[in-house]
C-alpha cells in the first residue's frame, strides 16, 4: 500500500519518461526542488515588485524622508518588541530578538534546492564509472514496451547484449588472498563500491539515498539556525494551535509589526529614531514555512522507510532471488536441486548486487513483460555459458511461459 501511494504521488507531480531511480528519490530531487523553487519566485516577486513594508514616522519627516526611512529599515536589522513591552534601553537587549531573515529568504530558498539536488547530480555523474550507461539501458526498456511485437523481441535482445557484455567484462578473474577478502566484505557491505565484485551501481545508489536522508534531516539543523527558533517542532506547535483555538492564528516567529532603530545627522549631531514597520512579507513567510515543515516531516517519513526497504533488499540475498524468482517460475524452470543451484549462482555470481538493481530500474520503467524476456535472455546466456549441455533447452515461447 505504501509504495502505490508513492507511486501514485510520483505519477501526479513527478517529471515523465524514464528514470532510472524510484519515485521517493523523485520527491526529493523534482518535487521538492520544484516546491521550493515556486516559493522563492513567490517571495522574490513580493520583496522586489510590491511594497514589503511600511514604516510610521514622526511628523516632522517629508514624503521623500518616509521612503528614505522605509529603504534604509528594509536593508538594516529589525527587531520585534511585543506592544505590552517596553522597548529596550541597550541597542543590545533589542537585538536579542533580530527578525532580519526576511530579506534572505529567497537565497534560503535556492540553497535548499541546491541541497535538495545535489545527490540526484551526483548519481548522474557517478553512475557512468559502473561501465554501463543505466539511463540508456532504462530508456531502451521503455522503447521496447511500446514497440510492435515483431521489432520487440530484437530489441531485447540487443539490451540483454549490452547486459551479458558488461557483467562478463567487470568481474574478477585473478584471485588473491586480498581479492577474496574484498570480495567478501563487498558482498556484505556494498558501500565498498567495487565494480569487479558487482555492488557498485547498488553502492553508489545507496550512498545517494542516504544523502537525502542527511540532507531532509540537516533541513531542520539549517532552518533552526536560520530562523531563530525551535523549527523542529514548528509544525506540531501548528497543529496544537488548531486544536487548540479551531483555525490558524499567527505566531511571534514572524511578526508583522516590527521595530527599526534609524541614525539621522545633523551637523555633528547624530540623532536615533525608533520607528514601527509593518512586515506585510512575513504573512506570506510564515505560511510558507509552515508547508515547508510538513513536506519537510513527510519526506522525512517516507525516506526512512525507502531506505530500510532498499537495505533489507540488499543485505539479505532471498530478496533478490525471490525479485527473480518470479519471473523464472513463469519461464517454466523447476525446482530440481540441480536447476535450483544453477539459479542461485545465476543470481549471486551472474547478476549480483548491480544486475538486480539494473532489472529493478527496468522494471520501474517498463513492463512486467519485457521484464519477463529480459530475465528469459539473461537467463539463456547463462545456461549456454555454465550449464551442461544436456540442460540447455531453447526457451519456450511466450504463449507456453504463462501455462
Amino acid at each position: 500500500m505504501w509504495e502505490s501511494i508513492l507511486e501514485a504521488l510520483s505519477q501526479v507531480t513527478l517529471s515523465r519518461g524514464a528514470r532510472d531511480d524510484d519515485g521517493v528519490d523523485q520527491l526529493h530531487h523534482f518535487g521538492t526542488v520544484a516546491l521550493l523553487a515556486a516559493f522563492a519566485a513567490l517571495v522574490g516577486m513580493n520583496q522586489y515588485v510590491g511594497d514589503p513594508i511600511h514604516c510610521w514616522v514622526p511628523a516632522q519627516f517629508a514624503d521623500s524622508h518616509q521612503d528614505y526611512t522605509e529603504n534604509l529599515c528594509w536593508i538594516s536589522n529589525m527587531y520585534y518588541v511585543p506592544m505590552e513591552e517596553a522597548i529596550p534601553f541597550m541597542k543590545e537587549d533589542r537585538m536579542e530578538r533580530d527578525i532580519s531573515f526576511y530579506r534572505w529568504v529567497v537565497v534560503i530558498l535556492l540553497i535548499q534546492c541546491l541541497l535538495f539536488k545535489f545527490p540526484n547530480m551526483l548519481w548522474k555523474e557517478l553512475r557512468g564509472y559502473s561501465g554501463i550507461n543505466v539511463q540508456k539501458i532504462v530508456n531502451m526498456a521503455e522503447e521496447a514496451s511500446t514497440t510492435p511485437p515483431d521489432e520487440r523481441e530484437g530489441k531485447v535482445k540487443d539490451i540483454a547484449h549490452f547486459i551479458d557484455r558488461w557483467l562478463s567484462a567487470y568481474r574478477v578473474y585473478k584471485y588473491n588472498v586480498f581479492i577474496r577478502v574484498r570480495e567478501k566484505v563487498s558482498g556484505v557491505c556494498c558501500f565498498f563500491f567495487g565494480k569487479r565484485h558487482g555492488t557498485f551501481l547498488t553502492g553508489l545508489y545507496m550512498f545517494t539515498k542516504i544523502l537525502y536522508l542527511v540532507n531532509v534531516i540537516c533541513q531542520f539543523v539549517m532552518l533552526t539556525t536560520f530562523l531563530g527558533f525551535n523549527f523542529y517542532s514548528y509544525g506540531f506547535e501548528i497543529l496544537a494551535n488548531l486544536n487548540s483555538h479551531g483555525e490558524f492564528r499567527d505566531f511571534d516567529h514572524f511578526p508583522r509589526v516590527v521595530m527599526c532603530d534609524i541614525e539621522i545627522r545633523q551637523l555633528q549631531n547624530v540623532q536615533t529614531f525608533s520607528t514601527q514597520c509593518v512586515l506585510s512579507i512575513n504573512l506570506f513567510v510564515e505560511k510558507i514555512f509552515a508547508i515547508i515543515w510538513f513536506w519537510l516531516f513527510f519526506l522525512t517519513i517516507a525516506t526512512l522507510i525507502n531506505v530500510g526497504h532498499w537495505l533489507y533488499d540488499i543485505f539479505f540475498n532471498h530478496r533478490r532471488e525471490r525479485f527473480i524468482q518470479k519471473y523464472l517460475i513463469m519461464l517454466g524452470v523447476d525446482d530440481r536441486s540441480r536447476e535450483r543451484k544453477l539459479f542461485k549462482r545465476f543470481v549471486s555470481h551472474y547478476l549480483r548486487d548491480d544486475g538486480v538493481f539494473l532489472l529493478r530500474s527496468v522494471g520501474n520503467n517498463a513492463s512486467d513483460i519485457i521484464l519477463l524476456d529480459l530475465v528469459r535472455a539473461l537467463w539463456t546466456t547463462f545456461k549456454k555459458q555454465h550449464a551442461p549441455p544436456e540442460e540447455v533447452v531453447a526457451p519456450t515461447t511466450r504463449d507456453e511461459s504463462y501455462t
